[in-house]
């Protein structure tokens, strides 16, 4: 645990001084450090793309992040010399601790492509085409460069664990400050009860390393998102404004299906002043940042968004059009049930299109995934309405009112939820929708009554006690019951699925003197090689093109 906390605490002092550009260093709080660390992490993400372009992300290149941050930290010494920011990190690096602690990585799609492709990253720049390779390649997320980029002199290959942990335990901290600050002023607002709900959520769905993946993390800085347009709705300010766009872009570069969050963006939008946007350096950041994500799904995939075909270049070599639709509708399919019918059930329909086709897939996906979502909602509904309905009182009458458009956010969260139902509804691609109209639904109801200031206080406080007891005890529990005795023991098992993490074996195949590698069971995992987990097609080849490598598929 001592090499992890280590470790943990490093990792926090690369990631969060790079957030400075992002927040108020004038001002010293968890909150402004945990925003920080958020910002510091988007930065690092972009900057991990940019190296990729020309260079593999090395120990030796990611090591010059350290330098930068040490020197970030020098020149805000008065921002990082402060107790709340040693209190910020120690508690972070306890909870980052105990989350990664003898812990699975998320299964089995870390094995299937977020490990190797983080591989990859760690070995070679940018691979034209690698969607052609493995097909989830062109799904990957940029927070597997944010994995890659951690790969440095201090933290090793293990180095590659912290990114999810880091924005979950970013994101929980920061709700539970600004929950705990509004309750000692005694300060009960919109934003105090949405918080407070989300926060019931993160401890009850969200308290396992393991579960993360690539979609939890997305989710926690949606909430996060909402959070701070709600935050902020009296200081609508271009420099507020243009962070949100940073975050929503990146949210977007971790879960394309979460795209249409950039509409919460709107709320208020008619008070920014877009002259001083176009002066404002972070507009040409974002700009930047924009491109550089946009190039590198193009060489990598073909498409802007992959495997949306509207967005992808049918001219360009690497790109085989027909497998892009095949995979955008398989795609889906699955989300949709279709994996889960019989064959005979199955083979009552032509093909997938015409499963996904005028709500065909309606019964298949409620037979599982309707079951699913309700026994995840339905205890989460019972108990904050339990709450709402507990915390009524018809003395000490206290008049909530609401300062903030909640028409617009309850819209925009409505239609978000309704075309993620329409187009991909299985639950971990949009709960964060449901979750946050939930939480803003919650608070609408318990502003309209009066309360009892008194049981308000005592209830959040201890929900803030009960929901770090239950990621502490739900977590040391699973690290009592975990066998200690493999390989790379007490680091999150990344080499193989098996108990013991024992490193793969591999078979290699040439494709033009270049080797490629295939696991000869299990899934690729972490190997710093170029590997696909499935069989390679026999029409894969590789070519030169202006020093980089092409992998793309001969025409007949």
């Amino acid at each position: 645990m001592n090499e992890l906390f280590l470790n943990s605490l490093i990792a926090l002092l690369i990631f969060t001084p790079f957030g400075v550009y992002f927040t108020d260093t004038n001002k010293n709080s968890l909150y402004y450090y945990t925003k920080s660390l958020i910002f510091g992490i988007i930065l690092i993400s972009f900057i991990a793309i940019l190296i990729n372009f020309f260079y593999p992300l090395t120990q030796v290149i990611n090591s010059s992040l350290i330098i930068l941050s040490i020197l970030i930290i020098l020149s805000n010494w008065k921002h990082f010399c402060k107790l709340e920011f040693v209190f910020f990190i120690i508690l972070a690096s306890f909870l980052i601790s105990i989350l990664i602690f003898e812990s699975n990585v998320y299964r089995p799609d870390a094995g299937l492509y977020h490990l190797p492709f983080i591989g990859i990253l760690n070995t070679e720049k940018i691979i034209v085409g690698l969607s052609n390779l493995h097909f989830r390649y062109g799904h990957t997320s940029i927070i597997q460069y944010t994995s890659a980029i951690s790969n440095n002199s201090l933290l090793g290959n293990n180095g590659i664990v912290y990114a999810q942990a880091l924005i979950a335990i970013g994101v929980l901290i920061n709700f539970a400050s600004q929950i705990y600050f509004y309750n000692k002023e005694k300060k009960y607002n919109l934003h105090f009860f949405f918080l407070l709900f989300v926060f019931i959520y993160f401890f009850y769905k969200m308290n396992r390393y393991s579960e993360y993946g690539n979609d939890a993390p997305a989710h926690f800085l949606v909430f996060f998102l909402i959070s701070e347009i709600i935050l902020n709705k009296n200081l609508i300010r271009t420099n507020n404004f243009l962070n949100n766009l940073v975050l929503t872009f990146f949210i977007i570069m971790n879960k394309p299906t979460l795209m249409l969050i950039t509409l919460i963006n709107l709320v208020n939008i008619r008070k920014i002043d877009f002259k001083e946007i176009l002066v404002e350096k972070k507009t040409y950041l974002l700009i930047i940042f924009f491109s550089i994500a946009i190039i590198k799904n193009i060489l990598i995939s073909g498409c802007m968004i992959y495997p949306l075909k509207a967005t992808c270049f049918n001219e360009l070599s690497w790109v085989d059009m027909g497998s892009i639709e095949k995979v955008s509708i398989d795609s889906e399919a699955w989300t949709k049930g279709i994996s889960d019918l019989s064959k005979e059930k199955r083979d009552k329909f032509i093909n997938e299109y015409e499963f996904i086709n005028k709500f065909n897939w309606l019964n298949a996906w409620s037979i599982k995934h309707l079951k699913y979502i309700l026994e995840i909602l339905l205890p989460y509904i019972i108990f904050c309405s339990l709450l709402i309905i507990f915390l009524k009182h018809n003395s000490h009458k206290i008049n909530y009112k609401s300062e903030i458009k909640l028409k617009q956010i309850t819209f925009i969260l409505f239609f978000c939820a309704l075309i993620w139902f329409y187009k991909s509804p299985l639950y971990r691609y949009g709960y964060s929708f449901i979750i946050s109209l939930l939480s803003i639904i919650f608070s609408y109801i318990i502003m309209k009554y009066n309360f009892n200031v008194k049981k308000i206080y005592v209830s959040s406080l201890l929900i803030l006690m009960i929901g770090f007891s239950v990621i502490v005890s739900k977590n040391f529990l699973r690290i009592y019951n975990t066998p200690n005795n493999y390989k790379n023991y007490p680091w999150p098992k990344y080499f193989s699925m098996t108990n013991d993490n024992n490193k793969n074996e591999y078979k290699k195949i040439k494709i033009n003197n270049r080797d490629i590698f295939v696991p000869r069971e299990n899934y690729c995992m972490y190997i710093k090689k170029t590997c696909t987990q499935y069989s390679i097609n026999p029409n894969l080849d590789i070519k030169k093109l202006l020093g980089y490598e092409v992998i793309y598929l001969k025409k007949d």
